[in-house]
This record gives C-alpha cells, sequence and structure tokens, in this order.
C-alpha cells in the first residue's frame, strides 16, 4: 500500500474513533436523537478540517483542531464527573481507564502516526 493510502485509513480511523466516543458520550447525557446529531456534527467537522488540512503542510492545525477538540472535551467531561463524584481514587481511575485504552490513547497514537506519514508524504511530492 502506498503512504496516501495508509494516511486515508488512519485518518477513518481516527474520525470513527470520534464518532463513536462523542456519540456516547452525547447519547449518554441528552439520549439518542442527539448523539446521532452530535455523530453527524462530528463527521462534518472532521470532514472540513482534513479537506482544509490537504491544502498544505502548514495546515497541520485544520487536522489537529478537531481531534483535539473531540478528543479533550469527552476527556474533560469524564474527570470532571469524576471529581464531583464521592469516589474514591482506585474507583476513579477504574472508571477512567476504558476511555484513556479505548480512546485517547488510539486517538494519540493514530494522530502521530498521520502526522509522521504526511510529513514524509510532503516530503516526496
Amino acid at each position: 500500500m502506498q503512504i496516501a493510502l495508509h494516511r486515508k485509513l488512519i485518518l477513518t480511523a481516527i474520525i470513527c474513533l470520534m464518532l463513536y466516543q462523542v456519540g456516547t458520550w452525547i447519547a449518554l447525557i441528552a439520549g439518542a436523537v442527539w448523539g446521532a446529531g452530535a455523530a453527524v456534527i462530528v463527521a462534518v467537522v472532521s470532514y472540513v478540517c482534513a479537506r482544509l488540512a490537504k491544502r498544505g503542510a502548514t495546515s497541520t492545525l485544520w487536522f489537529l483542531m478537531p481531534t483535539l477538540l473531540f478528543t479533550v472535551i469527552p476527556l474533560l467531561a469524564k474527570g470532571w464527573s469524576l471529581f464531583t463524584s464521592q469516589t474514591g481514587a482506585v474507583d476513579m481511575l477504574v472508571d477512567l481507564v476504558p476511555l484513556l485504552v479505548g480512546f485517547v490513547i488510539p486517538v494519540a497514537l493514530l494522530s502521530m502516526v498521520y502526522l509522521d506519514m504526511r510529513k514524509k508524504t510532503l516530503l516526496v511530492d
């Protein structure tokens, strides 16, 4: 496979992770209809930002912005709910680990690989 195809597959994986996490988070708070609406918003924002990022090397911010936004917001919301609850430190960690392992860490790793592949693609072109 070519680097460009790898980049597209990685970007698709990142968007799927963000769609799932934000949709799940909103669905738990507001219901299924709002969760589906949030997933559509995440998809549209990610698509538009990916198109803007495709314009050149200086526009990597357009790739990072939705990724950081849709990763940090669920993490902050989860952290806020954990710190405002009356649970112990072990219970807080047990509640936070699935979000970290199933969403934050994979998005961070995929983002790093995507950015590295983007640099290599720009050097080749």
